[in-house]
């Protein structure tokens, strides 16, 4: 694996070095001292700084398929009990068509993660390459800027008096207390992240007794478990390594549950109760002052409905404004009015919140006015009764029974007329007429529908 991952390797290994130097210029370490281990420390949390914005997308992405789970649903079930080739395909262009309109895919989530292992691998090795550099049994001369020269001067350094490539076996006595102790801190950060993330940042389980819920509760106990005993045979180096990374984590996944909890969870509830509570501070004596001043601007303006518009437009940017400082989207469609935008934003500011309003709320927003609009434009016809059907369509055999003798009137009085005037009319020349004669009264009651 070393092969392909090479260069990424080497590219770490000037990154750790550049750091040594500034670390060492700094006056914070020199030689083969605390410098290479502060370095250690600045770049692994460098690099997991770095891989942020895949861990942002990677949860984006998880919120966008839990997002589309009731569709996903529907359409499995539409589907269900169908196993022949044509069902099978459009059920598969049906669901990329629901990943395309919503923005997301269950390929997007797993990526980010795809691509930090082998980032985050790539730093373990370089950490494990410069024990076999300093041994001479690194399967190159050199990586980079890491010499076996540079591999002894890391090897030297100490660490509460532990060699950085000495593991808990190799150390010597009493100083076996302090590996004790920084394995007892990995395993500690490791447990209480995922701890954290199954009690406050996933939607409470129905069943306690479901296998995925059981097995969850496994691992929560089991990867620490296994920290342990890889502390044993890890060096002090990569235990440095270890212990930076999982309080990393620890920090970044307390940041996730306050700013970007699971919805369903307990820290979801919380945060809605929270941003509700201060948006509904500002937002409730804002619309109430607004309802007054368009009172007072009806009653002196009358129904001076430019004065009322003026002031709806003022209101808005500045709501739009403020709810946008409280983490509300504001994103709303151009085709919405001013009222209907004003009526979002006062309804946030007097009703219960059910989701935080972010971009998932306003798409399902979207999704419900649309609906909306559409049943308000289809007219749905009215039911009749079985007398009522009967009557209608005895009505209309008599209109078309009359109009039917009315054609047969006319085309004998211009047969009659022809005569007179010494002509025969064909029966092509009796049809065009009396499709002029149709066009002709058309027209007269389009005009008459116009006047009315």
């Amino acid at each position: 694996m070393d092969t392909w991952l090479h260069w990424i390797i080497v590219a770490f290994a000037w990154i750790w070095v550049k750091i040594h130097d500034v670390v060492v210029a700094l006056g914070l370490g020199f030689g083969g001292g605390a410098g290479w281990i502060i370095s250690i420390v600045i770049l692994t949390l460098l690099v997991r700084a770095a891989i942020i914005p895949l861990y942002l997308k990677q949860i984006k992405s998880q919120r966008g398929m839990q997002a589309i789970q009731p569709e996903i649903q529907k359409l499995q079930a539409k589907y269900k009990g169908k196993t022949d080739q044509a069902s099978r395909q459009r059920q598969s262009e049906e669901l990329m068509a629901l990943y395309k309109k919503n923005g997301t895919s269950p390929y997007s989530s797993c990526l980010p993660l795809l691509v930090q292992m082998p980032v985050l691998f790539a730093l373990y090795r370089v950490i494990f390459a410069v024990q076999q550099l300093n041994a001479g049994t690194y399967v190159y001369d050199n990586l980079g800027p890491l010499t076996k020269e540079v591999a002894a001067e890391i090897a030297n350094s100490k660490f509460l008096g532990i060699g950085l490539f000495e593991s808990l076996n190799s150390t010597p006595g009493a100083l076996k207390i302090v590996f004790v102790v920084l394995i007892g801190l990995m395993v500690l950060f490791q447990f209480l992240t995922m701890r954290m993330s199954m009690t406050k940042n996933m939607p409470p389980a129905q069943d306690p007794n479901n296998p995925m819920v059981r097995s969850q509760k496994t691992m929560m106990y089991m990867m620490p478990a296994m920290f342990i005993f890889m502390g044993f045979i890890f060096q002090m180096a990569l235990l440095i390594y270890m212990i930076t990374t999982t309080i990393f984590s620890w920090v970044q996944q307390v940041w996730v549950i306050k700013a970007l909890p699971t919805p369903g969870s307990p820290a979801y509830d919380e945060l809605i109760a929270k941003r509700e509570k201060k948006y509904q501070q500002w937002g409730q004596p804002y619309f109430e002052g607004y309802d007054r001043e368009l009172e007072q601007l009806t009653q002196s303006a009358g129904t001076d409905s430019e004065a009322a518009s003026d002031l709806a437009v003022k209101t808005l940017a500045e709501a739009k404004k403020r709810a946008k400082g409280e983490k509300v989207d504001v994103d709303f469609p151009e085709e919405w009015s001013t009222e209907e935008q004003l009526s979002v934003l006062r309804g946030l500011a007097f009703d219960d919140w059910k989701a935080l309003p972010d971009e998932t709320w306003l798409r399902e927003l979207k999704k419900t006015k649309a609906s909306a609009a559409d049943a308000k434009t289809r007219k749905q016809p009215k039911k009749l009764s079985r007398e009522q059907r009967m009557r209608r369509a005895q009505l209309e055999a008599a209109d078309a029974d009359a109009q039917a003798k009315y054609e047969e009137r006319q085309a004998r009085k211009e047969q009659q007329k022809a005569a007179k005037a010494g002509t025969t009319l064909t029966p092509e020349e009796v049809e065009r007429r009396r499709q002029e004669r149709r066009a002709a009264e058309r027209k007269q009651r389009k005009q008459g529908k116009k006047k009315k």
